[in-house]
């Protein structure tokens, strides 16, 4: 709808100035539709959804305001302008009330105030519609650019969260052995300096046990660096069952292992290597078909001596573990 190609419905019981209405909007390249009573308004209202109305307050069957109040209530956007004859202008000003854009006081001495009024809300009518189009697409782009941004963070939060997985998995690659699932020897100087500190400081039980396994180089030398990668994982699975959440345990070189005990003494520490030793010597291995196969693992436990250094207890440790070699193997030295 332009204003200069409207659809117009006109509403009065004169016939004769329905018709000179009629002609004089038509000839303005308008199409309009003619209704001499109420009822009939309504229905071609209903109907044929009209841009613009021109209705006589006064009709032969409904009153004009109950039509004005049925049209005004279901769209906002259908110009309304009110007939009323001289000396009737209070139902005009009620009108107005009602939801009237515009009135007209008959007989019209110059159709051209028609034809400025009708152009009037005309114009009224077409910006109402742009405005609402314009709400509709504004919305619409809301909704569209909302769901971007919602679409956006969530892209950004998985990017972030696959960045901190990234990260956390870097830390755990860096901190720990792949093969055994362990912690490094690289991790452990910065633990066990930690763990003798704060022994230090609450006066508490500090342990340690290494521990390495019995003949292995014999062990890759027959069945292959792979069988032994496999002895070296079960081993680390073991130690990781048997210890607890607050002890940790290391893969220090090729086949030797550390184990940090806080909080427990020797005696203590020596019952954890035992239960160590005696559960992987019973694990049996099948490198080749036929019968299984035992390791056996050797292991030196001590307890941190208020004063010495880290080198000290390592060192006790691992002397320890050497004097369970020369002891004969799949042994425990603790002193």
């Amino acid at each position: 709808m332009s204003p200069h190609n409207a659809r117009i419905l006109l509403v009065d019981d004169e016939v004769t100035l329905l018709e000179l209405l009629g002609d004089f909007l038509r000839e303005q390249g308008h199409e309009v539709i003619l209704a001499d009573s109420g009822v009939k308004a309504l229905d071609l209202y209903n109907s044929e959804l009209p841009d613009l109305v021109l209705l006589d307050l006064k009709l032969p069957d409904l009153s004009g305001l109950d039509v004005l109040k049925h049209i005004s209530s279901r769209d906002d956007e259908t110009g309304l302008i009110v007939i009323s004859g001289v000396g009737s202008t209070d139902d005009a000003i009620e009108a107005l009330r009602r939801g009237a854009w515009d009135f007209l006081v008959k007989p019209f001495l110059n159709l051209e105030f028609v034809l400025h009024a009708v152009n009037k809300s005309l114009e009224k009518v077409h910006l109402k519609r742009e405005n609402r189009l314009y709400r509709e697409h504004l919305e619409e782009e809301v909704q569209r650019r909302t769901t971007e941004l919602r679409q956006e963070i969530i892209a950004r939060k998985r990017i972030e969260e696959d960045l901190r997985r990234s990260e956390t998995r870097y830390k755990e690659l860096s901190l720990t052995d792949e093969l055994t699932g362990l912690y490094n020897a690289r991790h452990f100087f910065r633990q066990v300096q930690a763990e003798v500190e704060r022994a230090v400081r609450y006066n508490s039980p500090l342990s340690l046990c290494v521990l390495d396994i019995d003949n292995f180089k014999q062990y890759n030398d027959t069945y292959g660096h792979l069988n032994g990668d496999a002895v070296l994982s079960e081993l680390g699975r073991i130690i990781q069952k048997l210890i607890r959440d607050a002890d940790s345990a290391y893969r220090y070189g090729g086949e030797e292992f550390i184990i940090v005990l806080p909080e427990t003494n020797r005696e203590e520490a020596a019952r954890v290597a035992e239960r160590i030793r005696i559960s992987f010597y019973e694990h049996a291995f099948y490198p080749k078909k036929g019968s299984g196969v035992h390791v056996s693992i050797s292991l030196g436990v001590t307890s941190y001596c208020p004063g010495e250094t880290v080198s000290d207890l390592v060192d006790r440790a691992d002397q320890n573990m050497y004097a369970a070699k020369k002891c004969g193997r799949n042994t425990t030295v603790c002193r």
